[in-house]
């Protein structure tokens, strides 16, 4: 606050002598803290200033003879950013000052109710919100920094991780291969060793997924019916597997459906609902999807629906929650848990929304949304 430092360099741009001259005089009756005073009345001449020397305030009238209104806030801005800035203005001016507050100034008076106690308080605000605004990007960067730290970590211990993984799987498949005529108890252990590295390896990749689909953000004019036939290709050994019926359905009137997206993630997104709704569905039952879309107002609605187990309706919002999975049958596929978290974070990242509506044992479908891009 203004009452805990000493002095204040304060840098005034202004070229309207007459109100020059009143705000060094209500600046001059202000006792605490010793201010000086640096006048200038063109926003080339702030500029140079700054460039010399530091300022604590920067008290900036919009109407200057070489610059205007919010270009003279973003230039003074741009020199300095550690600076508070406040806007003189008239009384009708007083929209400029608010979209001046947008374009990164701290606050604003107006010269005709300006005296020393409200010049001296308006300071004092100002440099507070500086001061807080600088501790919050203090954070974000440190933010940014430890998230950038933590992905690297993630990457690199999910390799580590990967090297004995197909060891100790490889060294099972092989042991399971030789001792043909070995008890069933053993068996069964080696069966539960295999399966288990297997739903490591799953989640190790999913986490390696996760973290390429955060550095992964370029996008562009997508066909959501290519690029789902390119992920129904990936999953053609599941689809035969299985027995899986799969029927796009989008109404001829919208096609072609084409999204403003990154392809790695809408891929992503597709595979993991689809190969979803051919997993969760019982043995005994082959399993049906059908993909439909919507046109809304501002987005796309998509839709997968199945005739799989089913999802009890206090498990909708748990299943989007990492290493929370679907009920699962006897002999069914095991998931990771992770499929449906990492759709939801795609999605969200892009402006859009995915939610869940289901019956036991009759099925579930998907919904999620793309918002509209010009």
């Amino acid at each position: 606050m203004v009452s805990s430092v000493d002095h204040l360099n304060i840098l005034l741009v202004e070229d309207n002598h007459p109100d020059a001259i009143l705000i060094g005089k209500h600046l001059s009756k202000i006792e605490k803290p010793r201010l000086s005073l640096c006048h200038v009345s063109t926003c080339r001449d702030a500029i140079r200033c700054l460039r010399e020397e530091k300022f604590d305030v920067i008290l900036l009238d919009l109407s200057l003879p070489d610059s205007f209104q919010l270009d003279t806030v973003r230039k003074i801005n741009k020199e300095a950013e550690n600076t508070a800035v406040i806007i003189l203005t008239g009384l009708d001016d007083e929209q400029m000052a608010l979209d001046s507050l947008r374009e990164g100034a701290q606050d604003y008076l107006v010269k005709n109710e300006m005296n020393p106690a409200v010049l001296k308080k308006t300071i004092c605000y100002a440099l507070e919100r500086k001061k807080q605004l600088q501790q919050i990007k203090n954070l974000v960067y440190n933010l940014m920094e430890s998230n950038e730290r933590l992905e690297k970590y993630a990457r690199q211990l999910s390799h580590d991780l990967k090297q004995p993984l197909q060891t100790i799987l490889g060294s099972g498949k092989l042991i399971e291969y030789l001792e043909k005529n070995a008890s069933e108890n053993i068996r069964q252990l080696l069966d539960l060793l295999i399966k288990s590295a297997e739903k490591m390896n799953i989640m190790i990749e999913e986490l390696l997924s996760s973290c390429r689909l955060e550095a992964e953000e370029k996008k562009e004019w997508l066909d959501c019916e290519k690029v789902i036939t390119e992920v129904l290709e990936l999953l053609e050994e599941q689809i035969k597997t299985r027995g899986a019926k799969i029927t796009v359905n989008f109404p001829a009137k919208y096609r072609p459906v084409v999204v403003y997206y990154n392809e790695v993630q809408l891929e992503r997104v597709w595979q993991n609902l689809i190969s979803n709704a051919i997993k969760y569905v019982p043995q005994d039952r082959k399993p049906e999807v059908v993909i439909t879309a919507e046109k809304q107002p501002n987005q796309w609605l998509f839709m997968i629906s199945d005739n799989g187990i089913g999802i009890k309706e206090t498990d909708y919002k748990k299943i989007f929650l990492a290493s929370q999975r679907l009920s699962e049958g006897e002999g069914m596929a095991k998931g990771s848990g992770m499929g449906l978290a990492i759709c939801k974070q795609i999605i969200e990242r892009n402006g859009g929304k995915i939610w869940v509506q289901s019956s036991i044992c009759q099925g579930s479908t998907f919904f999620f949304t793309i918002p509209m891009a010009s």
